[in-house]
């Protein structure tokens, strides 16, 4: 959709990081190398070669004027297991401009990830975040 270049990332899935994660909700305690679900939205953003902050403002958006996340769908393609090293590839799917009753117009931009280990896909994700437009 654009011409806006989200360079590829990386994330470390560690075991200690999924005990940490169950612990903190609660979860039951991992069996074999199977993380905690939540990883496929924990590993794109934090794997992701650029901030969403930083990929709104490189678009001209008004991040910093209250984002917030409109919308996330997961789609799992394997599970994602601790110990293990994953690419995260995102890119600019869809940006558009909406009428919004609270501020007046709202960029709705859309940013597709895929989670991947050894070139095959765990994780996708579309994740739009939606702004006041910028002034």
């Amino acid at each position: 959709m654009s011409d806006f270049a989200i360079p590829q990332g990386r994330f470390h899935l560690s075991a200690g990081l999924d005990d940490a994660i169950r612990r903190s909700c609660a979860a039951p305690i991992r069996v074999g190398r199977e993380a905690h679900p939540v990883f496929g939205f924990v590993a794109a953003l934090g794997g992701m070669g650029a901030k969403v902050g930083d990929v709104c403002r490189g678009l001209g958006l008004a991040f910093d004027r209250g984002a917030v996340l409109g919308r996330c769908r997961i789609d799992y393609d394997a599970p994602l297991t601790v110990d293990t090293q994953y690419d995260v590839r995102a890119e600019v799917v869809l940006l558009e401009r909406k009428a919004s009753r609270r501020f007046g117009a709202a960029d709705h931009l859309t940013l597709a990830m895929t989670v991947s280990a050894a070139g095959s896909p765990h994780a996708r994700l579309r994740l739009t975040t939606i702004m006041p437009a910028a002034l």
